[in-house]
Protein backbone atom coordinates (compact mmCIF):
# COMPACT_ATOMS: atom_id res chain seq x y z
CA UNK A 1 0.00 0.00 0.00
CA UNK A 2 1.29 3.47 -0.88
CA UNK A 3 -0.19 5.24 2.17
CA UNK A 4 2.15 7.69 3.91
CA UNK A 5 0.99 9.28 7.18
CA UNK A 6 3.32 12.23 6.59
CA UNK A 7 1.47 13.36 3.45
CA UNK A 8 -1.53 15.69 4.04
CA UNK A 9 -3.41 14.33 1.01
CA UNK A 10 -3.03 10.80 2.36
CA UNK A 11 -4.36 11.88 5.77
CA UNK A 12 -7.33 13.48 4.00
CA UNK A 13 -8.00 10.24 2.13
CA UNK A 14 -7.85 8.28 5.40
CA UNK A 15 -10.29 10.68 7.07
CA UNK A 16 -12.71 10.30 4.17
CA UNK A 17 -12.61 6.50 4.34
CA UNK A 18 -13.04 6.74 8.11
CA UNK A 19 -16.16 8.85 7.54
CA UNK A 20 -17.58 6.05 5.40
CA UNK A 21 -16.95 3.55 8.21
CA UNK A 22 -18.61 5.85 10.73
CA UNK A 23 -21.76 6.24 8.64
CA UNK A 24 -22.18 2.71 7.29
CA UNK A 25 -20.47 0.60 9.97
CA UNK A 26 -20.55 2.41 13.34
CA UNK A 27 -24.06 3.90 13.04
CA UNK A 28 -25.70 0.53 12.24
CA UNK A 29 -24.00 -0.92 15.34
CA UNK A 30 -25.38 1.92 17.44
CA UNK A 31 -28.82 1.40 15.91
CA UNK A 32 -28.66 -2.30 16.78
CA UNK A 33 -28.24 -1.40 20.43
CA UNK A 34 -31.29 0.84 20.28
CA UNK A 35 -29.85 4.31 19.80
CA UNK A 36 -32.32 6.42 17.74
CA UNK A 37 -30.53 7.81 14.72
CA UNK A 38 -33.24 9.25 12.49
CA UNK A 39 -36.86 10.24 12.15
CA UNK A 40 -38.98 7.82 10.20
CA UNK A 41 -41.33 9.19 7.59
CA UNK A 42 -44.15 7.23 9.15
CA UNK A 43 -43.78 9.33 12.28
CA UNK A 44 -44.47 12.59 10.45
CA UNK A 45 -48.11 13.34 11.05
CA UNK A 46 -50.54 15.96 9.90
CA UNK A 47 -49.15 16.31 6.38
CA UNK A 48 -50.77 15.88 3.02
CA UNK A 49 -50.22 12.76 0.94
CA UNK A 50 -48.48 14.74 -1.81
CA UNK A 51 -46.06 16.29 0.68
CA UNK A 52 -45.44 12.87 2.19
CA UNK A 53 -44.44 11.50 -1.21
CA UNK A 54 -42.19 14.50 -1.81
CA UNK A 55 -40.61 13.99 1.60
CA UNK A 56 -39.93 10.31 0.81
CA UNK A 57 -38.32 11.26 -2.51
CA UNK A 58 -36.10 13.81 -0.78
CA UNK A 59 -35.04 11.24 1.84
CA UNK A 60 -34.36 8.69 -0.93
CA UNK A 61 -32.28 11.25 -2.84
CA UNK A 62 -30.26 11.97 0.30
CA UNK A 63 -29.73 8.25 0.90
CA UNK A 64 -28.56 7.67 -2.67
CA UNK A 65 -26.34 10.76 -2.52
CA UNK A 66 -24.66 9.31 0.59
CA UNK A 67 -24.18 6.00 -1.22
CA UNK A 68 -22.55 7.68 -4.19
CA UNK A 69 -20.39 10.01 -2.08
CA UNK A 70 -19.20 7.49 0.50
CA UNK A 71 -19.17 4.20 -1.40
CA UNK A 72 -18.05 5.41 -4.83
CA UNK A 73 -16.50 8.89 -4.73
CA UNK A 74 -14.36 8.34 -1.62
CA UNK A 75 -12.67 5.14 -2.90
CA UNK A 76 -11.93 6.95 -6.17
CA UNK A 77 -10.48 9.87 -4.21
CA UNK A 78 -8.28 7.46 -2.25
CA UNK A 79 -6.96 5.97 -5.48
CA UNK A 80 -6.29 9.45 -6.80
CA UNK A 81 -4.79 11.05 -3.68
CA UNK A 82 -2.82 8.07 -2.36
CA UNK A 83 -2.10 5.84 -5.35
CA UNK A 84 -2.05 8.57 -8.03
CA UNK A 85 -4.12 6.34 -10.31
CA UNK A 86 -5.73 7.45 -13.53
CA UNK A 87 -9.42 6.67 -14.03
CA UNK A 88 -8.46 3.65 -16.15
CA UNK A 89 -6.19 2.34 -13.39
CA UNK A 90 -8.97 2.87 -10.83
CA UNK A 91 -11.38 0.77 -12.88
CA UNK A 92 -8.71 -1.90 -13.25
CA UNK A 93 -8.06 -2.15 -9.49
CA UNK A 94 -11.80 -2.19 -8.80
CA UNK A 95 -12.08 -4.98 -11.39
CA UNK A 96 -14.74 -3.06 -13.33
CA UNK A 97 -14.03 -4.81 -16.63
CA UNK A 98 -16.39 -5.01 -19.58
CA UNK A 99 -14.37 -7.85 -21.11
CA UNK A 100 -16.15 -11.11 -20.33
CA UNK A 101 -19.18 -9.28 -18.93
CA UNK A 102 -21.54 -11.92 -20.34
CA UNK A 103 -19.70 -14.61 -18.38
CA UNK A 104 -19.74 -12.36 -15.31
CA UNK A 105 -23.52 -12.03 -15.65
CA UNK A 106 -23.88 -15.82 -15.82
CA UNK A 107 -21.74 -16.32 -12.73
CA UNK A 108 -23.81 -13.65 -11.00
CA UNK A 109 -27.04 -15.57 -11.67
CA UNK A 110 -25.53 -18.85 -10.45
CA UNK A 111 -24.19 -17.20 -7.30
CA UNK A 112 -27.56 -15.59 -6.59
CA UNK A 113 -29.28 -19.01 -6.83
CA UNK A 114 -26.63 -20.59 -4.60
CA UNK A 115 -26.96 -17.75 -2.08
CA UNK A 116 -30.72 -18.28 -1.83
CA UNK A 117 -30.21 -22.01 -1.31
CA UNK A 118 -27.79 -21.36 1.56
CA UNK A 119 -30.03 -18.70 3.13
CA UNK A 120 -33.06 -21.03 3.00
CA UNK A 121 -31.02 -23.87 4.50
CA UNK A 122 -29.69 -21.62 7.28
CA UNK A 123 -33.21 -20.36 7.98
CA UNK A 124 -34.53 -23.92 8.25
CA UNK A 125 -31.76 -24.91 10.68
CA UNK A 126 -32.26 -21.79 12.81
CA UNK A 127 -36.03 -22.36 12.97
CA UNK A 128 -35.42 -25.99 13.94
CA UNK A 129 -33.20 -24.74 16.78
CA UNK A 130 -36.03 -22.50 17.99
CA UNK A 131 -35.02 -19.11 16.63
CA UNK A 132 -37.82 -16.73 15.66
CA UNK A 133 -37.12 -15.53 12.11
CA UNK A 134 -40.29 -13.47 11.76
CA UNK A 135 -38.24 -10.27 11.54
CA UNK A 136 -35.37 -11.72 9.51
CA UNK A 137 -35.92 -9.26 6.65
CA UNK A 138 -34.93 -5.59 6.81
CA UNK A 139 -37.52 -4.59 4.18
CA UNK A 140 -40.18 -3.86 6.84
CA UNK A 141 -37.74 -1.37 8.37
CA UNK A 142 -37.29 0.27 4.96
CA UNK A 143 -41.08 0.49 4.67
CA UNK A 144 -41.09 2.84 7.66
CA UNK A 145 -39.09 5.25 5.51
CA UNK A 146 -40.21 4.62 1.93
CA UNK A 147 -43.10 3.36 -0.16
CA UNK A 148 -42.56 0.07 -2.00
CA UNK A 149 -41.74 1.68 -5.41
CA UNK A 150 -39.03 3.82 -3.79
CA UNK A 151 -37.66 0.79 -1.92
CA UNK A 152 -37.34 -0.92 -5.30
CA UNK A 153 -35.28 2.00 -6.61
CA UNK A 154 -33.08 1.92 -3.51
CA UNK A 155 -32.36 -1.81 -3.49
CA UNK A 156 -31.63 -1.79 -7.23
CA UNK A 157 -29.17 1.12 -7.05
CA UNK A 158 -27.44 0.80 -3.68
CA UNK A 159 -25.75 -2.56 -4.52
CA UNK A 160 -23.63 -0.77 -7.13
CA UNK A 161 -22.07 1.45 -4.48
CA UNK A 162 -21.81 -1.35 -1.92
CA UNK A 163 -20.00 -3.63 -4.35
CA UNK A 164 -17.56 -0.90 -5.41
CA UNK A 165 -16.71 -0.22 -1.76
CA UNK A 166 -16.75 -3.71 -0.20
CA UNK A 167 -15.83 -6.13 -3.02
CA UNK A 168 -13.92 -3.59 -5.09
CA UNK A 169 -12.02 -1.15 -2.88
CA UNK A 170 -11.88 -2.89 0.53
CA UNK A 171 -11.32 -6.40 -0.83
CA UNK A 172 -8.41 -5.17 -2.94
CA UNK A 173 -6.85 -3.22 -0.06
CA UNK A 174 -7.25 -5.97 2.56
CA UNK A 175 -5.99 -8.53 0.05
CA UNK A 176 -2.75 -6.58 -0.29
CA UNK A 177 -2.46 -6.28 3.51
CA UNK A 178 -3.54 -9.63 4.97
CA UNK A 179 -4.06 -11.97 2.04
CA UNK A 180 -7.03 -13.26 0.06
CA UNK A 181 -8.71 -15.50 2.65
CA UNK A 182 -8.60 -12.95 5.46
CA UNK A 183 -9.74 -10.19 3.10
CA UNK A 184 -12.81 -12.22 2.12
CA UNK A 185 -13.74 -12.82 5.78
CA UNK A 186 -13.13 -9.25 6.93
CA UNK A 187 -15.08 -7.63 4.11
CA UNK A 188 -17.97 -10.08 4.58
CA UNK A 189 -18.08 -9.29 8.30
CA UNK A 190 -18.09 -5.54 7.68
CA UNK A 191 -20.76 -5.99 5.01
CA UNK A 192 -22.93 -7.82 7.53
CA UNK A 193 -22.41 -5.20 10.23
CA UNK A 194 -23.45 -2.49 7.77
CA UNK A 195 -26.85 -4.20 7.50
CA UNK A 196 -27.68 -4.39 11.19
CA UNK A 197 -31.28 -3.40 11.83
CA UNK A 198 -32.77 -1.99 15.00
CA UNK A 199 -32.45 -4.83 17.51
CA UNK A 200 -32.30 -7.43 14.70
CA UNK A 201 -29.12 -9.35 14.01
CA UNK A 202 -30.52 -11.86 11.52
CA UNK A 203 -30.29 -9.61 8.41
CA UNK A 204 -26.64 -8.94 9.31
CA UNK A 205 -25.86 -12.67 9.60
CA UNK A 206 -27.55 -13.50 6.31
CA UNK A 207 -25.91 -10.53 4.59
CA UNK A 208 -22.48 -11.55 5.87
CA UNK A 209 -22.97 -14.99 4.33
CA UNK A 210 -23.97 -13.38 1.03
CA UNK A 211 -20.91 -11.14 1.36
CA UNK A 212 -18.68 -14.20 1.59
CA UNK A 213 -20.16 -15.61 -1.61
CA UNK A 214 -19.86 -12.30 -3.44
CA UNK A 215 -16.22 -11.94 -2.39
CA UNK A 216 -15.44 -15.47 -3.61
CA UNK A 217 -17.26 -14.58 -6.83
CA UNK A 218 -15.06 -11.54 -7.46
CA UNK A 219 -11.91 -13.53 -6.70
CA UNK A 220 -13.11 -16.27 -9.07
CA UNK A 221 -14.18 -14.08 -11.99
CA UNK A 222 -11.76 -11.18 -11.41
CA UNK A 223 -14.69 -9.01 -12.45
CA UNK A 224 -16.70 -6.82 -10.06
CA UNK A 225 -19.65 -6.75 -12.46
CA UNK A 226 -20.37 -10.37 -11.53
CA UNK A 227 -20.94 -9.36 -7.89
CA UNK A 228 -22.94 -6.28 -8.90
CA UNK A 229 -25.25 -8.42 -11.04
CA UNK A 230 -25.62 -11.05 -8.31
CA UNK A 231 -26.28 -8.46 -5.60
CA UNK A 232 -28.95 -6.60 -7.59
CA UNK A 233 -30.64 -9.85 -8.61
CA UNK A 234 -30.58 -11.09 -5.00
CA UNK A 235 -32.20 -7.88 -3.78
CA UNK A 236 -34.85 -7.88 -6.50
CA UNK A 237 -35.78 -11.53 -5.99
CA UNK A 238 -35.89 -11.04 -2.20
CA UNK A 239 -38.13 -8.02 -2.72
CA UNK A 240 -40.38 -10.05 -5.02
CA UNK A 241 -40.74 -12.81 -2.43
CA UNK A 242 -41.51 -10.18 0.23
CA UNK A 243 -44.29 -8.65 -1.90
CA UNK A 244 -45.64 -12.14 -2.68
CA UNK A 245 -45.62 -12.99 1.01
CA UNK A 246 -47.52 -9.83 1.89
CA UNK A 247 -50.17 -10.51 -0.75
CA UNK A 248 -50.64 -14.07 0.51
Amino acid sequence: MDFNIKKPTHILALLLVTATFLVFIVLPVLSYFGMPLSTQTGQVGGISESFGILFEIIVLFIQLAFVVALFIVIPLLWYRLVNKFSLKQMFSHLKLRTKGIDEAFLWGILTMIFAFAIIVAMGAVMMFLGFDLTDSSNIPELESYFSLPLILVLIAFQPIGEEIFFRGFLLEKFNSLVGKEAAIIVTAFLFGVAHLSFGNVYPAIMTAVVGLLLAFLVIKTKNLYSAIFAHILFNLVSFGFYILGKSI
